[in-house]
């Protein structure tokens, strides 16, 4: 592991410059709460024998399609209840939304944790009442990676695969051997790039790759390359800019009215229908 002053550092391990990542968080629990309960959400449904293998439902409607939503951490930490509001932001857009937990390390294993967050999508299909006219993979930093995964390993799930918006996404792990990240995720070069997505074969969908505009070059590289490699499989990918938004801010657009993420997945969602044929317009 290279040591704290090294690039790979700085690019991936930097909530100590963020402050208000605080009142950021604080934003977010004080909105997901209300979220629950002023909508109707089918909380901690389980999809695996982990205590931590549930999910949550934002339910829309028949036919709605549907937006799984993976939340970061750097698979050590966080919560689905913190987001919440992703899914009464997009509940009011027409999909239904669903936020699953997922073991964490260092008591689980990101290969691991891979393969167990893979059976939320089929458990998730069998607990709406009706199933969805398609679905989409969504996530921030950890589970923009997670979402990422999702999308490019479960294409017989029952229902077909939109596309994929990971927002500030890893979709090359090896990088973070090298930074302290690693003493809780145990990683070598070998298998951080068998659990990397993009060395994984791209599936027939679109791709929406958000990245805020502040934040570090590791991040804005990593869903540079991720767009470009899927476009380079001949799928249409969009590498998003957020303007102003660093790594915590660049949820805070899902609590505006006029959400460019939100508008990222609507306009995903339209395209599909239009090439398709599938779903209500």
């Amino acid at each position: 592991m290279i040591g704290a002053n090294s690039s790979k550092e700085y690019g991936y391990v930097f909530r100590d410059r963020h402050p208000e990542r605080t009142d950021v968080y604080r934003r977010f629990d004080e909105t997901s709460a209300a979220a629950r309960s002023s909508q109707t959400c089918r909380r901690n449904v389980a999809y695996g024998a982990h205590p931590r293998e549930v999910f949550d439902l934002f339910a829309a409607g028949a036919d709605a399609p549907l937006v799984v939503f993976v939340h970061g951490g750097y698979w050590q930490s966080l919560d689905k209840d913190r987001y919440s509001f992703v899914g009464s932001a997009l509940v009011r857009r027409g999909f239904s939304v669903a936020l699953p937990n997922y073991p964490l390390a260092p008591e689980t294993r990101i290969d691991a944790i891979v393969a167990r967050i893979g059976a939320c999508v089929p458990a998730i299909l069998r607990n709406l009442a009706t199933p969805p006219a398609f679905w989409i993979a969504s996530g921030h930093s950890a589970g923009g990676h997670l979402a990422a995964t999702l999308a490019m390993r479960s294409l017989t799930a029952g229902a077909p695969l939109a596309g994929c918006v990971p927002i500030s996404g890893i979709f090359d792990v090896e990088p973070l051997t090298e930074t302290s990240l690693n003493a809780a995720l145990g990683l070598d070069r070998e298998r951080a790039a068998r659990i990397s997505p993009i060395r994984w074969p791209v599936p027939r969908c679109r791709l929406a790759a958000v990245v805020g505009t502040d934040e570090t070059q590791e991040f804005r590289e990593q869903s540079r390359r991720f767009s470009s490699y899927w476009s380079g499989s001949g799928q249409h990918a969009e590498l998003v800019p957020m303007h102003g938004k660093n790594h915590y801010t660049i949820l805070c657009d899902l609590l505006e009215e006029r959400s460019e993420i939100a508008e990222q997945i609507v306009r995903m969602a339209e395209a599909f229908r239009r090439e398709t044929g599938r779903g209500r317009h």
